[in-house]
């Protein structure tokens, strides 16, 4: 006997809950969640900006902030420079919160769940798209698959944001607690090297090492991560996690006619940096905001503006990773703080623009432009 759904969502993660909740808020409940792992894992940590001018994304989520910080910090050639952010503050959560908030608004609702099944094959036929959940399959009309792919985009100026973390408790009071380490960033020719350090205490802390790369070597992020770790006199790993995040501006969302790509693989991440909790929050805002739902509005929608000055960023940090910390550097402390984070928050206004164009070292910027049109 076969389920017939409007809608099948494949992977319970970020996206795929936001896009369930979404859908409630539009009335539509003829939908099915399917997810491999049977339980939430907090495998990963959500950060992102909140203050002035920006969505509201703790109201929109109805979550509470693990923490939340008042000043950044960049670190190049070990000199700091911390940023105070005014009224803005940089705020993480825990994903199992997040996740465990949004699963329980769908099955309250009665939403269909499967959990514990790996999709290995999804087949289209006359009316619509098949899978096979092991005694029974599942007939949906559109598919919706966050799921990361097995092959990573690399035509130029793509990266891989490649990273490992461990949330520490240190022996000793070495943190200050009011500061984030955005970037610490380590001397390389060939990849954009740094540490960032969420201080929840003043002897606990995420510690992420994290590479901006054209491959992916977890090998060397984790051998590079340990040294790290070993400045801070831990006395215990409380847990770890670790990823890799497309950095590319070339995303296929309708892979065929009613099946689309959603998630990391499908817009939600911003390519020139990897943030995505703040791109899936307006996409959901979107969908919510419509007065009639439509599928083809599913899809992040793409700002070409933002996309080329990614283009061109990421054509710098590939073609001269040596000089992305003084780029950044640069970005952070010469940039009116309050346009980088409108910039980094996929909410920029025209001067913020203009003020990140003239304050940006002119000729390696020009040269990362030249060099996307003659690669």
């Amino acid at each position: 006997m076969k389920q017939k759904f409007d809608i099948g969502i494949i992977g319970a993660g970020l996206s795929g809950l936001t896009l369930g909740n979404s859908l409630l808020s539009k009335k539509i409940k003829n939908f099915i969640l399917i997810e491999k792992n049977t339980h939430l894992k907090n495998d990963k940590t959500y950060s992102f900006w909140s203050g002035p001018g920006l969505f509201d994304i703790k109201k929109s989520f109805s979550v509470k902030p693990k923490k939340e910080w008042s000043q950044i910090e960049i670190k190049v050639k070990n000199k700091s420079y911390k940023i105070d952010l005014g009224s803005y503050r940089y705020a993480c959560y825990s994903s199992e919160s997040i996740l465990d908030e949004l699963y329980k608004k769908i099955t309250k609702e009665g939403i269909k769940v499967e959990r514990g099944h790996s999709i290995n094959h999804v087949k289209k036929n006359q009316d619509g798209w098949e899978i096979k959940l092991k005694n029974k399959k599942i007939l949906l009309k559109n598919v919706m698959d966050s799921r990361p792919n097995k092959i990573f985009d690399d035509k130029y100026p793509s990266l891989k944001q490649v990273f490992v973390g461990s949330e520490i408790i240190s022996n000793q009071n070495i943190f200050d607690e009011n500061v984030v380490t955005l970037m610490d960033f380590s001397e390389s020719n060939k990849n954009v090297i740094f540490t960032y350090i969420l201080p929840f205490s003043k002897n606990k802390a995420l510690i992420e090492t994290t590479f901006f790369s054209s491959e992916i070597n977890f090998k060397q992020v984790e051998k590079i991560h340990n040294l790290n770790l070993k400045k801070f006199d831990i006395k215990e790993i409380t847990r770890t996690e670790k990823a890799v995040l497309p950095m590319s501006p070339y995303i296929e969302r309708k892979m065929e006619e009613q099946y689309f790509r959603i998630g990391n693989f499908g817009g939600a991440s911003r390519p020139a940096s990897g943030y995505a909790f703040t791109r899936i929050a307006l996409w959901a805002n979107q969908i919510k905001t419509k007065k009639e739902f439509c599928y083809d509005m599913i899809h992040h929608k793409e700002n070409y503006l933002i996309n080329w000055l990614d283009k061109i960023f990421l054509s710098v940090l590939r073609s001269n990773p040596q000089k992305a910390p003084e780029i950044f550097k640069v970005f952070f402390t010469k940039v009116p703080i309050s346009s980088v984070i409108r910039f980094l928050s996929d909410q920029s206004r025209l001067v913020d623009y203009f003020v990140i164009i003239l304050k940006l070292p002119k000729l390696v910027m020009l040269r990362g432009l030249i060099n996307l049109y003659v690669k």
